[in-house]
């Protein structure tokens, strides 16, 4: 767990308050190659990304096809990974899984033998939990979990701003772990066990993935 708290506590000030403004940034190419300067952090939907290698340089518009993540560091020397993932969701009436069809930028909050991302919505319109419509969020995050080689993270709870309430967690985190996990049947046991409405989501799946290893 390791200051969890504290940790997405800095996450969100951070979506908050540097929305157009440029912080340090390594972006990690689908290439291989690297580009070191500055960036504006990105957003879930984001079809480029803003950079210039230095404060006076000539800002660039990169397609974020080109980028497998970001590394950013901002002013107090906290560092924050944004990576492209295909995010899927399940539809809570049909049980019908849906894939996002491009990858979308979520910020990793946890990477070990499983991975943990996020993203947050400041009250725009994003996909429901059940992928099949639209809706107006009023600044929720939600948080997606899998295994860290996956290119895909599923969805498993959501939490408004200001309140400690997750929605849909333990049998939609259930559901999503059985897909996320199909092969680490020792994480979909653990899960299956866990009351998550006790403590905060985040901390028990990180609790149960340093446990319960998944390779």
């Amino acid at each position: 767990m390791k200051n969890t708290t504290l940790l997405l506590a800095v996450l969100l000030l951070f979506t908050a308050t540097i929305q157009a403004k440029y912080v340090k940034a390594v972006l990690y190419m689908e290439d291989g190659t690297m580009k070191k300067g500055l960036a504006e952090k990105v957003e879930y939907n984001d079809s480029k990304v803003k950079f210039k290698t230095s404060e006076e340089a000539k800002k660039e518009k990169i397609s974020s096809a080109y980028i497998k993540k970001i590394e950013f560091v901002d002013d107090d020397n906290v560092k924050f990974t944004a990576e492209r993932l295909y995010a899927t969701t399940a539809n809570l009436l049909t049980g019908k899984f849906s894939r996002s069809g491009k990858k979308r930028w979520l910020y990793i909050i946890y990477d070990k033998s499983a991975k943990i991302g996020y993203i947050t919505e400041q009250g725009s319109n994003r996909p429901n939990a059940g992928g099949t419509s639209r809706v107006i969020t009023n600044g929720s995050t939600s948080y997606f979990f899998g295994k860290k080689n996956s290119e895909e993270l599923f969805f498993g709870y959501a939490k408004s701003a200001g309140s400690d309430l997750a929605i849909g967690t333990d049998s939609l985190i259930q559901k999503m772990s059985q897909e996320a996990f199909a092969d680490c049947p020792k994480i979909i046991e653990a899960i299956e066990k866990t009351d998550f409405k006790v403590k905060p989501a985040i901390d028990q799946l990180e609790a149960i993935f340093d446990k319960n290893k998944c390779l």
